[in-house]
C-alpha cells in the first residue's frame, strides 16, 4: 500500500477498506488519538483519507472488531481504553490456593536497559542482542513470618513504544493500586489489546531475579500486542507453584 498524507490508493492486492484501516491503526499508534479521545466523525475520516463512507465504516468495524477502537451508540467512536478493552483480571487466569489476595504489594527490584536474550526477541518480533527495557519487580505477600515474595514480574518492552520510562518515573508513576496495564495506557498511551500465553513449571535457580534459591514457579510468558496487533511486551510471571493455581472459564 502506497501512502500519502494520511490517504489511501488502491492496489491490486489488498482491498481499499483493509489500506483504510491501517492508516487508522498507524495514527492510533503514533499517538494521534489517546485513549478514551473521540475520533473525527466518519465523513471527516473518509474525506481525510480519500475514501467512501462505506470504505471508510468497513475500516473502523475491523478496528471495533480488534479492541482498537469502540463505538458509543450518540456520542461517536473512540480509542480504546484500558478499561473496556483490557481490563488487568482478563490477563491474570492465576490466583492463590486459598483464594484471598494473590499479593500485599510490589517492589521494583530493577529498570533499565539491556540486551533482548532470543526467547524475548523472538515474542517482538526483533533480532536477538537488540536494546529493549528490561524490568524486574516482585510481588510480596506479608506473612506472620516476614514478606514472602508471591511471584516475580520479567518484563521486556520496545523502547520506541515507552520512550522516557526509567525507574525513577515507574516509581513516582505507577500508583500502588493499578496494574501496569493501566500504568502504560495512562502514562505512556499504550493500551494492551490481546495476548498470546504459555504456561509451565520451572524451577529458578538463578540470581538475576534476586528470588530464593531454588524457587519452584509456575512460569506464564506472554506477548503483550497492543493496537494492530503489535507486539509491544515480553513478560514472564513467575508464580511462587506451592501457593498459586491457574484458572479460566470455558465458553
Amino acid at each position: 500500500m502506497q501512502q500519502k498524507a494520511g490517504r489511501v490508493h488502491a492496489v491490486a492486492r489488498s482491498p481499499l477498506y483493509k489500506q483504510a484501516r491501517d492508516v487508522l491503526a498507524e495514527r492510533l499508534r503514533r499517538g494521534e488519538w489517546h485513549p478514551g479521545d473521540r475520533l473525527p466523525t466518519e465523513g471527516v475520516l473518509a474525506e481525510e483519507l480519500g475514501v467512501s463512507l462505506g470504505t471508510l465504516r468497513r475500516a473502523v468495524e475491523l478496528l471495533v472488531e480488534e479492541g482498537a477502537l469502540i463505538r458509543r451508540q450518540g456520542a461517536g467512536t473512540f480509542a480504546a481504553m484500558l478499561a473496556t478493552v483490557a481490563e488487568e483480571n482478563r490477563f491474570q487466569p492465576f490466583e492463590s490456593l486459598d483464594g484471598s489476595t494473590r499479593f500485599d504489594f510490589r517492589r521494583l527490584v530493577s529498570l533499565e536497559e539491556a540486551a533482548c536474550p532470543p526467547e524475548a526477541a523472538a515474542g517482538l518480533g526483533i533480532a536477538p542482542g537488540e536494546p529493549v527495557i528490561h524490568m524486574v519487580r516482585h510481588m510480596l505477600k506479608r506473612t506472620s513470618e516476614g514478606d514472602r515474595i508471591a511471584a516475580s514480574d520479567e518484563i521486556f518492552l520496545l523502547p520506541e513504544c515507552f520512550p522516557g520510562l526509567t525507574a525513577q518515573r515507574y516509581l513516582n508513576a505507577c500508583r500502588p493500586d493499578e496494574s501496569i496495564y493501566r500504568f502504560y495506557a495512562r502514562e505512556m498511551g499504550v493500551v494492551i489489546t490481546s495476548q498470546r500465553c504459555a504456561v509451565r513449571y520451572e524451577c529458578v535457580t538463578g540470581a538475576r531475579l534476586a528470588v530464593p534459591d531454588p524457587m519452584p514457579v509456575l512460569r506464564f510468558a506472554r506477548i503483550s500486542m497492543a493496537f494492530g496487533q503489535m507486539p509491544v511486551e515480553y513478560r514472564i510471571y513467575r508464580l511462587d507453584a506451592e501457593n498459586s493455581q491457574i484458572c479460566f472459564a470455558l465458553p
